[in-house]
């Protein structure tokens, strides 16, 4: 009886074991989709008189059904049409579902500080928004599998929205 109950339990566990099997495969084949950016927060010049850096969280959702992995997101930063840096960020996990956060840091030269200068003082005088463009791609993994898409967003930011430090 024994022998018969242990043949039993050895076959379902080779069942359980092929369903699991076949559902990680299948999700593995699920297409992945492009990730919604959705906005550009806490954006910050520190060190604006000694060694310039940018910092800005990007606000994304994915809405894919399962998590998987930003391998590495690659933009290049322009304000009012004026290339100001390019940053880059690799490997975050990220939830299914879900919005998420990408903290990004690049260092800006002075000469693409003073470039901004008048940009600056046209959106204080006339208190328009000032427009920003971010151009690049964002590359995705699941498993083995990777998919680069491309990423362009334009937002348009409140002079009021950035800080300097």
């Amino acid at each position: 009886m024994n022998l018969q109950h242990s043949i039993h339990h050895r076959k379902s566990n080779d069942r359980f074991c092929l369903v699991l099997l076949l559902f990680v495969v299948l999700q593995a084949c699920a297409p992945l989709k492009p990730v919604e950016f959705r906005s550009v927060t806490d954006l910050k010049v520190k060190d604006a008189f000694t060694s310039p850096t940018v910092t800005a969280n990007l606000n994304f959702f994915n809405p894919n059904s399962f998590g998987c992995t930003v391998k590495k997101l690659e933009v290049d930063v322009l304000l009012s049409k004026t290339e100001l840096t390019q940053l880059s960020f690799t490997k975050q996990r990220i939830p299914s579902g879900k919005e998420f956060i990408l903290p990004l840091s690049a260092s800006v030269s002075y000469s693409q500080l003073l470039k901004l200068i008048p940009v600056g003082v046209a959106s204080f005088q006339s208190g328009k928004d000032i427009p920003v463009d971010l151009t690049g791609s964002v590359t995705l993994k699941k498993f083995l599998f990777s998919k680069t898409f491309p990423l362009q967003v334009h937002e348009k930011l409140n002079l009021k929205d950035i800080q300097i430090k």
